[in-house]
Formats: structure tokens, sequence, C-alpha cells
């Protein structure tokens, strides 16, 4: 198997999670700017633009409908 290779963080990746269906890639890093991906060709569907510090974890909800992110702004937000 190959890897692919998902470009589009500027700094350092700080979490990586699949959803519960395997078919989305959730990742966070300290550019603070939470991204998901489509797990079959690494392409980027989505960001979460809004906290003003480190992402330094996420989780999301089994339908993937919900994304919770935890920031060294002091907050975590339910997108």
């Amino acid at each position: 198997m190959r890897p692919i290779l998902l470009k589009g963080h500027e700094r350092s990746i700080t979490v990586v999670k699949f959803n519960f269906d395997g078919d989305l890639l959730f990742t966070a890093s300290k550019d603070h700017i939470p991204s998901v991906w489509r797990n079959e060709n690494g392409e980027r569907i989505g960001t979460f633009n809004g906290h003003k510090g480190t992402i330094w974890d996420l989780d999301v909800c089994r339908f993937s409908k919900r994304v919770v992110t935890a920031s060294a702004d002091a907050s975590a937000k339910l997108w």
C-alpha cells in the first residue's frame, strides 16, 4: 500500500483521527486550523476556522456530523 500525502497544514500536526466509518480523516495542528480529508485520495474537503491557539485534541461523533476540538486558546469548540 502506498501512503497518501496530506498537504495543507502549515505547522506540526498534533492529532490525527479517523471517523467511525473510516472514510474521513480529521487532523489538527499548531496552525490553529483543524481539517477533514477524504481517506481514499487525501483531498482536503474542509477546515474549521475559529481557534486562536494550537489545537491539542479533537474527536468526531459516530455519525461524523459533529467534531469537538480543544485548543491552547483555553477553549473547546463543537462544530
